[in-house]
């Protein structure tokens, strides 16, 4: 086994951080996991435990809620949502030293975005995730290493994640550039399970899993839909349509390239099965929704360029009508 990266921090223990903890665990790798509430009492009693394409996994990990008690770590996954980053900074604080490699698997955009790339907006910020730039000031290049996690997992109880398709992560240098630390990283996930691909276009997979987002995840909460419906029922073929149109224009006009065709998107979406979006998932929780970074940023890029996006700005506006008003009974 690769001694790359002795201490391995997650913070969140949502279904992809307990994948991720699950997978690292389970390979032998000492995971230490920032929970809190009945999360943290389940893993400190059952470990953590994963369902996926290759059977049962269950692994012993250090958990505690207390940033502190788990010390600096080298590499440290921020598995929470986008929108409760900013307040878990504290807690993290004390997990990260000077040369601590921070990888962010969100959803949405992230608020790196603009960082280490160069261009028209080099070193702005993306306000819809990060108000002030509080994120950038933080966690900027060269401690941090984005992520795209192709990953969907749910978790109907504390610790536990279960993932019917296959976990595919793709990870690179917010700057494009090859480095070392990129084929380390990505080592330790192949190592631990999971696909993992270096980029030198770290964007262009970003842009694919939010144009993916945006075509099913505010459309859930609306209607109930999972990623089956959503992709294959006749009823919600033109809003997806016209929303997976509107997230290629953005992408596009900001020089990423998604490889993709509408048919074969759509197929494969509906072929990922009876998966609720964790958008949906959130909704019948009565959790706050990642509407800010799936939609409310794809809308902030937008307006930089000009670029309206009607479809998109409704069907936020309604999923976020739907969220507020509260699950139907």
């Amino acid at each position: 086994m690769d001694a790359s990266f002795p201490r391995i921090g997650i913070a969140g223990a949502g279904a992809i951080g307990c994948t991720l903890a699950a997978r690292l665990a389970g390979s032998g790798r000492a995971v230490n996991l920032l929970a809190r509430g009945a999360t943290l009492e389940a893993l400190r009693r059952d470990g953590v435990r994963l369902t996926d394409r290759q059977g049962e996994h269950r692994a012993a990990v250090n958990a505690s809620d207390r940033g502190a008690a788990l010390g600096e770590q080298d590499l440290l996954f921020l598995c929470t949502k986008a929108h409760d980053l900013p307040a878990l900074l504290p807690a993290i604080e004390p997990m990260l030293g000077a040369d601590t490699l921070v990888v962010p698997v969100l959803n949405g955009v992230p608020w790196w975005y603009f960082l280490g790339e160069g261009g028209r907006f080099a070193g702005q910020s993306v306000e819809a995730v990060d108000p002030g730039g509080r994120l950038a000031a933080r966690l900027a290049p060269p401690q941090l290493i984005g992520c795209v996690a192709f990953v969907t997992a749910e978790s109907p109880a504390p610790g536990v994640a279960v993932s019917a398709n296959p976990l595919r992560m793709v990870c690179g240098e917010p700057d494009n550039r090859p480095s070392e630390r990129l084929e380390r990283l990505c080592a330790l996930l192949a190592e631990a399970g999971i696909e993992a691909r270096a980029s030198e276009r770290i964007r262009d997979a970003l842009w694919t899993k939010l144009i993916a987002n945006l075509t099913s995840n505010p459309l859930s909460v609306i209607s109930g839909a999972t990623l089956e419906e959503v992709y294959s029922s006749p009823e919600l073929h033109e809003l997806v349509c016209d929303l997976l149109h509107e997230g290629l224009l953005v992408a596009a006009a900001y020089g990423a390239r998604v490889e993709l065709d509408p048919p074969g998107f759509l197929e494969r979406g509906a072929a990922m099965g009876a998966v609720r979006t964790s958008m949906l998932q959130d909704h019948e929780r009565g959790r706050p929704l990642e509407l800010a970074a799936i939609g409310d940023a794809v809308l902030e890029l937008a307006a930089k360029l000009g670029i309206a996006l009607p479809r998109s700005r409704e069907i936020v506006a309604l999923a976020r009508f739907c969220n507020r008003r509260g699950r139907p009974r």
